[in-house]
């Protein structure tokens, strides 16, 4: 069932709005969110850049920040990490439209695979909310909440991960199909 949504994707979806989603993406990696924390914190690991933690190793981060880059920490989760998941979802989506979904246009489940990245941001900001809420009450731990925000992460990179693979599969598939049509022509 064709969405009014997916129609707004199918209508945004080209190459120019990608690139320009991905310079977004690539500003919010390299310049905004390490300028919004500070340099003092380069060696110690950011925890929703990890895969997946255990309570004590969130705690031992997180015990390692002072009260203002915890305090700091929790801002940006609550701020800038509420816009960036929306440009590396839509980046993302279009880049499912114009390569997965026109790779495979019959698949069942085509259409779906389009709104997949807006899993993965729904579980950031479950994400972002559960950090903020760990920064910010430290020294008080949550063992419960930290689990829980684990598999928040750890769902996050698995959705924007299988994303990408989807991503791939259509485009390769693209390619070969132009590749085989380029050296058999009718």
């Amino acid at each position: 069932m064709k969405t009014k949504l997916l129609t707004l994707f199918e209508k945004w979806a080209n190459w120019k709005n990608i690139l320009a989603l991905f310079a977004l993406q690539m500003l919010f990696n390299l310049v905004i969110m390490p300028s919004a924390s500070s340099s003092d914190t380069h060696d110690i690991p950011i925890l929703d850049l990890q895969f997946f933690y255990t309570p004590q190793r969130a705690y031992e981060i997180i015990s390692a920040y002072t009260p203002e880059l915890r305090q700091a920490a929790a801002m940006t989760r609550l701020t800038l990490d509420i816009i960036y998941p929306i440009v590396y979802g839509l980046m993302l989506t279009l880049l499912l439209v114009v390569t997965f979904r026109r790779a495979f246009p019959n698949f069942r489940f085509a259409d779906a695979a389009v709104f997949l990245p807006w899993s993965g941001v729904l579980f950031d900001y479950l994400e972002n909310f559960g950090l903020a809420t760990m920064y910010l009450s430290y020294p008080t731990e949550f063992y419960t909440l930290a689990w829980i925000t684990s598999v928040f992460t750890a769902l996050k990179w698995t959705l924007i991960g299988l994303g990408f693979v989807l991503a791939l599969i259509g485009g390769v598939k693209l390619a070969f199909v132009k590749e085989k049509g380029a050296s058999h022509p009718h």
